[in-house]
Order: structure tokens, then sequence, then C-alpha cells
């Protein structure tokens, strides 16, 4: 197999540490997008894939933070074969393309879209016990950077175990719109208070540390994060480490993305979208990088959406991506909204 498209990926470095400025057009284009070398690091330690994230060889950083967000409108409609769309996440190899999954009984499956939401390939997880993966993330791991699935869905609350599946991302790619199957790794996990039905997988980009955000129809959402080291095969038990500060009242938490420069977090609801700031004298590092959680949420611009499901930052941070399913009606679009 050779591939099938040469990607040229630029990095770009804003000195002194992640900046302010505004985007200039969509990922796309497929030429804003930043990329860097895989850091050195533990398995789901601190420094994991950072290069690909965070600092750059010279110390500086390769994302940049809005100052506001404009919405811009649909990059096209999501196709058909996502017809129960629930995960988004930005790819780091292909600039510009996203990683999307269908939720429920789809199987064990992830598809790649393009920047005009095309189909461009269905990536397979041969044999994979998945019963209802809810969402997909891109993260460090110690090939570079994954795709990590999460089979976290529980609609009736009888599921004594959930998984996590990592993947490294694939170097070359069928033929448009065929299959590839992909090499993985399992992460079985439980709660530490019984069962719960989640949507939201946080994986950090600089620190690999991975988090579950559960849905709660009768409370604020609480987060749980995975022991590390990732330790594939072997059961673990999650630990509860904050209660969201997005209000009950906003409905139940559908989806979630970090910010490329760690310190910013997207949560989303069926109509609503959020921001959550970590505090000025918190650290990506150290134990208080869970503070982001509890952060002051401030709504940030959503395209309207029938039943909002998936959200992901750019992979420069200037701007997010979002979508939906379709709820019975026409396909969703996916949305972009841009640095104001």
């Amino acid at each position: 197999m050779v591939p099938r498209k040469a990607f040229v990926l630029f990095a770009f470095v804003i000195s002194g540490g992640c900046g302010t400025g505004s985007r200039g057009g969509h990922m796309a284009d497929g030429l804003d997008a930043a990329a860097g070398v895989a850091g050195t690091g533990g398995d789901g330690g601190a420094g994991a894939g950072a290069g690909a994230n965070g600092a750059g060889e010279d110390g500086g950083s390769i994302c940049g933070h809005c100052p506001g967000y404009d919405h811009t409108g649909s990059l096209g409609t999501i196709p058909p074969i996502l017809d129960e769309l629930s995960g988004l996440a930005a790819s780091h190899r292909f600039a510009g393309w996203f990683y999307a999954d269908n939720d429920s009984t789809d199987g064990p499956r992830i598809f790649l879209l393009n920047g005009a939401a095309e189909l461009e390939a269905e990536l397979d997880l041969p044999g994979a016990p998945t019963k209802d993966i809810e969402d997909v993330a891109v993260g460090p791991c110690p090939e570079g950077t994954c795709a990590y699935v999460a089979d976290i869905g529980d609609n009736n609350l009888d599921r004594d175990d959930y998984a996590i599946y990592r993947a490294p991302e694939p170097a070359v790619l069928p033929v448009t719109g065929g299959k590839l199957p992909l090499t993985y790794e399992r992460f079985p996990f439980t709660y530490p208070d019984g069962a719960h039905d989640a949507e939201t997988l946080l994986v950090h980009p600089q620190t690999g540390r991975v988090f579950v955000v559960v849905k709660d129809p009768d409370a604020p959402s609480r987060v749980y994060e995975m022991p590390t080291p990732l330790v594939k095969d072997q059961p673990a038990q999650l630990g509860l480490v904050a209660t969201l500060s997005v209000p009950k009242s906003a409905d139940m938490v559908t989806a979630g993305s970090f910010h490329p420069c760690g310190d910013r977090l997207l949560i989303r609801t069926r109509r609503h979208l959020f921001e959550l700031s970590l505090p000025s004298s918190g650290s990506l590092l150290a134990g208080d990088l869970v503070s982001i959680f509890t952060a002051p949420p401030v709504e940030v611009p959503v395209a309207k959406e029938v039943q909002g499901e998936a959200v992901t930052y750019a992979l420069d941070g200037l701007g997010y991506y979002t979508s939906g399913e379709s709820a019975g009606g026409p396909q969703p679009e996916l949305s972009s909204v841009d640095c104001r």
C-alpha cells in the first residue's frame, strides 16, 4: 500500500507560549494546521507526544488562542453513513481532516472526513467487542499521535465494563471512501460507583491524561480519570476528579474537546456550547489541571443543530468545529467557528 495523497505538514511557532490571533481561513485549506514531532515520555505520562500539540523544539508553541469567536457557517453536509454522528476530532496527521464516529450499535469503526465533510476512509477496529461507541479524540501516545475511541455508552445502565481503544493515526489511506483496518490497544475500565452513561472523552494534548465526562439527568455531570500509565487489556478503575461547572439547566453533556494548548476546554450539550479556561495560577502538568473542570463556563457560538453531539478545536487552536445527529431529519452539517 502506498500513500493515497501526499501531505505536507507545516509547523508554526508562536514565540513565548500560546498566543492570540485570527485564523484567516478554515482548516479545510489544509495548510494552516500545525503539526509537530512527537516528543518523548511514558505511556500517558507528562510530555508524551508533546511536540505534536505543545512545546516545539525551540520552546515555543504551535497553537494559539482566539480573543473571541464568530460563527462562519457550514463546510459541508455529513455523509449518510454517519447517520448517528456522535464524536468529532481533528486529525494531527491529515491537516484539516476529522475523525468521526456513529453511536449505538454501529460497530467497531470510525471514519475520516475531509474539510468539506466528505468521506475519505472507514477505519475499522477488527474484532473489537464494542457495545456503544460514543466519542473519539486524538492525543499523544508512544507512537506519536493516536485516535482514542470511547466505548462508553450505557443508556440502560446495565454494563459492567467499558473500554477505550487507542490506535496510531494511519500513515497511509485506502482509495477514497475505502476501508482500512487499524492496529489498536484496548483499555477496559469500570467506575468506582457503578454504571454510568457517557458520551464525552477528553485526552489532554500535553500530558496524555484521559478523562470521561458522564451524563446525569438529575445533576451536573461528573468527570472521571483513567489511571496512568495506561495498561492494555488490564481492567482499571476510574477515579472521580471533579463535578463539571456547566449547569444542569444547560442539558446533558454530549461532547468535549481540549484546546491544543491544553489550557482551555470546550463542553457541549445538545443546544449549548461552553468554553472553560484553566485558572491563571494553574499548571498543565500538576494536579491542579483538574481545576479546569470547575472554571466558570463561558457560552460561545454554536450552529443551530437539531441535536448537538460533537465538537473539536481546530488543530491550531484558532477556532472549532461542531456537528450533530439528524434526529430523523436531514443530514447535519459540519459547521465551523473562527476567531472574531
